[in-house]
């Protein structure tokens, strides 16, 4: 299946987003911090065999637009992601499902909370806002410290061991895919995101936010998915998500890291595939 980008405004902001077409069920797939869309690579594609897929650049992130002044917000993401869905009629054809990755995990929450009713059912993978971030995380946003994080961070080697963090099963991946993903994690502009995230990350937190304290407002099924190897995330963070979602179940993927739709595309589509089709939505 190619892949082709199309682009959108959202919010008076440039994005960038991937639309397999037809008319089946749409599943938006959200990408991770230092990530694209494109992250999702061989999975997307399988996915598409049962659904529309959805994939967002998320604002500050891949093509789409990276400004640097806006105060970035968990409100502000849950306003662009349902913004997308509609310009997008992602609602045409009857239900809408929702997967994040990492980051991404954290912003499908959001708006499945800010906008109720939007997904039927979601999929969290190794998903961030469950942990309690560093003190000192704000801290290296400060220009002195950022100018100094930048050429190392974005340079090929740190960005390297960087991403060989995130994967587990590095033999599984192409090494096409493997200089994609390397060469988006490396983008100057997003490392300004990354900052400008970290300025602001009490309104991107769950739980102070408020958030966190309404998880169980959430009636749709949930699957969570997990590598048990991940550095990242620890899969401890794992049973935490389930015990705060009302209606999820989870599933850990053995010699996996924390990307399970670039180390294990088939098993991660198909789990996905057959939790949305097997799966009985509550009423």
């Amino acid at each position: 299946m190619p892949i082709r980008s199309r682009y959108i405004t959202l919010g008076g902001h440039r994005h960038r987003y991937i639309d397999t077409g037809g008319n089946a069920p749409v599943m938006l797939l959200l990408h991770g911090i230092s990530s694209s869309a494109d992250y999702y690579g061989p999975s997307m594609s399988l996915l598409a065999r049962s659904f529309r897929v959805l994939g967002l650049d998320l604002l500050g992130f891949g093509e789409s637009d990276k400004p640097r002044t806006i105060p970035y917000t968990l409100q502000l993401y849950a306003d662009l992601i349902h913004e997308f869905l509609w310009e997008t009629d992602a609602f045409a054809h009857g239900e809408v499902y929702g997967t994040g990755h990492s980051m991404g995990g954290k912003y499908l929450l959001a708006t499945a909370l800010l906008y109720p009713g939007t997904f039927k059912k979601m999929v969290l993978s190794n998903t961030d806002g469950f942990i309690v971030l560093p003190s000192f995380a704000r801290a290296i946003s400060l220009p002195g410290v950022r100018h100094v994080l930048k050429p190392l961070v974005t340079g090929e080697r740190i960005a390297a061991k960087m991403l060989d963090m995130a994967i587990h099963n590095r033999q599984a991946i192409d090494d096409e895919t493997y200089r994609k993903v390397l060469q988006i994690a490396r983008d100057h502009d997003a490392f300004e995101t990354v900052m400008s995230l970290n300025r602001n990350m009490l309104k991107l937190d769950l739980k102070r936010t408020g958030l966190r304290a309404r998880l169980r407002e959430l009636k749709q099924p949930v699957l969570i998915i997990w590598g048990e190897h991940d550095r990242y995330i620890s899969p401890k963070i794992a049973h935490i998500v389930k015990r705060e979602l009302p209606h999820a179940k989870l599933l850990i993927f053995k010699d996996c890291g924390h990307s399970p739709m670039l180390e294990y595309p088939e098993q991660f589509s198909t789990a996905i595939t057959e939790f949305i089709h097997q799966e009985p939505p509550l009423p």
